[in-house]
């Protein structure tokens, strides 16, 4: 299964209340994208947007009711710098 390692995250000011997530994928020939899902769990959140670039590696958006969800749920993203979270394919 492939994983995001998180890296970042920061809420997408002043455009939205949006959060991006900066990270890596392993393994390195994943492809993310738009409507794949992270796993949290039992918690499933929705990638928004994806961006990769050479100097960051991938940047995920998600939404600000997703991280509200997560809170909900007692996780934290600000704890899990360097936590490898599952990547579900929105194909499968």
């Amino acid at each position: 299964m492939a994983t995001f390692l998180l890296r970042i995250s920061f809420r997408n000011q002043p455009t939205g209340s949006d959060f991006l997530l900066t990270g890596r994928v392993y393994p390195s020939s994943t492809i993310i994208k738009a409507g794949d899902w992270l796993l949290f769990g039992a918690i499933k959140v929705l990638v928004k947007q994806v961006e990769t670039t050479d100097y960051q590696g991938v940047m995920l958006t998600i939404s600000q009711d997703a991280v509200e969800t997560l809170r909900r749920g007692g996780i934290t993203l600000t704890k899990l710098y360097g936590t490898e979270i599952p990547i579900e394919s929105a194909a499968q």
